[in-house]
């Protein structure tokens, strides 16, 4: 199990949260189970021919990632189907792995 914390800033006002991970498939595509904020996602993530991917089933989502260490552009992509702060979470999740 890893830890880690986020943090998110609207104007002057930060709020952090810590998030927990854990690998649960070490080979492609990898499949990682989630806690942050109270809610659970279950991803799927690897590559494909014209780059990565990254799906979460139990929240109908997935899209295209960048590299998983550009945590901005992939939080900007999430975004578009769930809250930023959850966006946040699973950015920088993958960043860590």
């Amino acid at each position: 199990m890893i830890k880690y914390e986020c943090h998110q800033t609207v104007g002057k006002r930060t709020t952090r949260w810590v998030c927990t991970m854990e690998l649960k498939k070490k080979q492609p595509p990898y499949e990682l189970e989630l806690s942050a904020r109270g809610y659970h996602f279950h991803i799927l993530f690897g590559k494909h021919a014209y780059g990565n991917f990254l799906c979460i089933p139990n929240w109908d989502i997935g899209c295209e990632m960048v590299d998983y260490s550009d945590t901005f552009w992939n939080t900007e992509r999430l975004a578009r189907h769930m809250k930023k702060a959850d966006a946040i979470s699973i950015a920088q999740a993958l960043s860590v792995i």
